[in-house]
C-alpha cells in the first residue's frame, strides 16, 4: 500500500518558518511530508541563510509563480499546485496564514476532493476589502481541519457555524520563537553590538504592507513619525524591506530623514531579527508575526494599520493601533516606551507545542481516513 502523504503549500517567508518547525514534528511521526513552494515571494527572504538558520529543507517543488495582480498570480498558481497534487495524490494538504497562496493551495485542493488544513484559522480583521481577509474567510470555509492560535480565533469560527474539527493548537510561532530565542540568546550582545544598540534602548521599526507603502501620505506620515521621535533623542533602527525602500526612494524621502538617530538597515536574518525583536524597548511594525513575536518576548509595538487581527494584545494594553497617522503614531511609542515595565503578560498563544498538537492531529486524521 502506498504510504501516505502531507504536503504543505507555502509562498512567503512567514509560512516558511511555520511550515519548517510542523514538518519536523510530522517526520518524527515518521509522517511522509512534501513542501511546495509557489514562489509568491522570491526575493531577499529565501535567502540561503534563512534556510540554513531554520533547519528547512530545500522545497520539494518550486513552482515560480513571482509576482503580479491578485488574479494573476493566484491563478498562476492554481494551475501548477493542481499538476502537483495530481502527480502526488496527497492524503491531506497543509496551508498557512492568508496569503495568495493560502486561497490557491486551499482551493486547488478542494476542487480535487483532498482535504485541507489550516493553520492560523479563524483570524478576522473584519474587513473585507482587505484581499487577506478574503483569503482566511475563504480558506476556513472550504477547511476540513481548522487549527486555530487563540480562543478568540475558535469564537470567530463559531459565529460563522464552523464548529467541526475547529482545534485550539496554540501558534505555532510562539514554538519557533522560543526555540530560536535559545539559539541567540548568548549571541544577543554580539548582534546589538554589530548595529550599535543598547538592550532595551532603543524603537525596531518594520514596515512592509501595501497600504503603508504604495500609498505616499501614509508612507510620509510614518517616516515623519520616525523621524520626531528620533529628534526627541530615541534611536530607531529600522530594516527596510525592498518595496519599503523603493518607495521612500520614489518618493525622495531618504534625505531629510536620516540622522544619526536612525539606523537605515538592509534586511536581517529571522535570527537577527528576532534578537533585535527582544531587545529592544518599543517595535513600530506593520507586520502580523512580527506583532506577535513582539509580544511572545515582552516588547510592546505601535501598529500602523487601520486594524489588527491579534486583538488580544491590544486589550491587554501592549499594542497601540495608530493607522498611518504621524501624531498617533510618536504618542503611542512614548506612551509605551515609559509603560513597558508596568504592563502584566499572558500566554494567549498555548503552551509553545501548537506544532507537535498539529502534527499528532494530521497523523490521526490521515491513518483514521
Amino acid at each position: 500500500m502506498k504510504k501516505k502523504i502531507v504536503v504543505s503549500i507555502v509562498g512567503a517567508r512567514p509560512q516558511f518558518i511555520k511550515a519548517a518547525i510542523v514538518s519536523k514534528k510530522l517526520l518524527l511521526l515518521k509522517v511522509k511530508h512534501l513542501l511546495v513552494h509557489t514562489g509568491q515571494h522570491y526575493d531577499f527572504d529565501m535567502s540561503d541563510i534563512f534556510f540554513q538558520e531554520l533547519d528547512i529543507s530545500d522545497p520539494d517543488f518550486h513552482l515560480g509563480v513571482g509576482s503580479g495582480n491578485h488574479g494573476e498570480q493566484t491563478g498562476r498558481m492554481l494551475i501548477e499546485i493542481e499538476k502537483v497534487l495530481l502527480k502526488e495524490k496527497p492524503s491531506l494538504v497543509i496551508v498557512y496564514g492568508d496569503t495568495n497562496t493560502t486561497i490557491a493551495g486551499s482551493l486547488a485542493s478542494v476542487k480535487l476532493k483532498i482535504p485541507v488544513a489550516h493553520v492560523e484559522a479563524g483570524l478576522r480583521s473584519f474587513k473585507k476589502y482587505m484581499p487577506e481577509e478574503i483569503n482566511r474567510v475563504v480558506t476556513d470555509h472550504v477547511s476540513e481541519l481548522l487549527f486555530a492560535p487563540t480562543d478568540t480565533a475558535v469564537e470567530n469560527l463559531k459565529k460563522e457555524s464552523i464548529v467541526k474539527n475547529v482545534y485550539n493548537t496554540g501558534d505555532v510561532m510562539f514554538d519557533i520563537a522560543l526555540e530560536i530565542e535559545k539559539k541567540v540568546r548568548s549571541r544577543e550582545l554580539n548582534i546589538l553590538g554589530k548595529y550599535k544598540l543598547e538592550r532595551k534602548n532603543y524603537v525596531l521599526a518594520t514596515i512592509h504592507r501595501e497600504d503603508n507603502t504604495n500609498i505616499e501620505k501614509n508612507l510620509c506620515s510614518i517616516i515623519e513619525a520616525l523621524e520626531q521621535v528620533t529628534r526627541d533623542g530615541m534611536k530607531v533602527f529600522f530594516p527596510v524591506h525592498p518595496r519599503t525602500k523603493r518607495y521612500i526612494q520614489e518618493y525622495g524621502y531618504l534625505q531629510p530623514v536620516v540622522n544619526d538617530n536612525l539606523i537605515l538597515n538592509d534586511p536581517v536574518s529571522y535570527r537577527e531579527m528576532i534578537a533585535l525583536e527582544k531587545s529592544a524597548r518599543v517595535i513600530l511594525t506593520d507586520s502580523g508575526g512580527v506583532q506577535k513575536e513582539a509580544y511572545f518576548f515582552r516588547t510592546p509595538a505601535v501598529i500602523p494599520r487601520a486594524e489588527t487581527e491579534w486583538l488580544e494584545i491590544v486589550n491587554a494594553g501592549w499594542n497601540i493601533v495608530t493607522g498611518a497617522d504621524t501624531e498617533k503614531i510618536v504618542e503611542g511609542i512614548e506612551r509605551l516606551w515609559g509603560e513597558s515595565h508596568m504592563m502584566n503578560w499572558q500566554s494567549f498563544y498555548g503552551d509553545g507545542d501548537a506544532s507537535g498538537k498539529i502534527s499528532r492531529i494530521v497523523k490521526e486524521y490521515i491513518t483514521s481516513g
